[in-house]
């Protein structure tokens, strides 16, 4: 019977600690540029996280899901012609799943996992940092990519192509 009572204490002690984390705000946006406009910053703010974490954040694990459909730039037409570009009809969804995070000092992280654009699956990494205040879980990270290698073509306006890399900025807060 003690060691019953005992395991119960330590499960229910444990998950004080531990929990799912659902998206409460924020964005994601993304940075491409064209030669002679430096501003193409499409966001989405409709986000999906599927995130667990313990106290210590270098537990976090789980994935963030942004849809492909919601990225809305200044520029109707571009976008427009963004999401014929990404397929987004066929390949809606963007998807990063965390495998593991590194701690890097204070609350500096690196975030290695996989990211799943375009049907293609890669391997990559975001830095930046993990706060956490109350009940409330604060993620902050960039990182860069290549339409190429998740199989898109850079789109071409006239005889200028959209640069290759696309710079992503994640800012959400999470509640537990």
């Amino acid at each position: 019977m003690k060691k019953i009572v005992s395991l119960v204490v330590v499960l229910v002690a444990t998950s004080a600690f531990a929990g799912n984390l659902s998206f409460e705000s924020g964005s994601i946006k993304a940075h491409t540029e064209v030669f002679g406009d430096s501003s193409i910053d499409p966001v989405t703010k409709k986000i999906v996280s599927a995130l667990s974490m313990d106290k210590d954040p270098s537990t976090l694990k789980g994935s963030v899901e942004a849809s492909m459909l919601d990225l809305i730039s200044d520029n109707k037409k571009r976008d427009e012609h963004m999401r014929e570009t990404m397929e987004c009809d066929r390949f809606h969804m963007a998807v990063f799943d965390i495998k593991e995070v590194v701690a890097k000092g204070g609350d500096n992280v690196l975030l290695k996992g996989s990211m799943n654009l375009h049907g293609v699956t890669k391997p990559m990494s975001f830095e930046g940092t993990i706060t956490e205040e109350a009940s409330k879980v604060r993620i902050k990270a960039k990182s860069s990519l290549k339409m190429s290698d998740f199989g898109i073509t850079p789109p071409k306006m006239v005889f200028l192509s959209v640069r290759d890399q696309v710079d992503l900025n994640v800012d959400i807060s999470l509640k537990r």
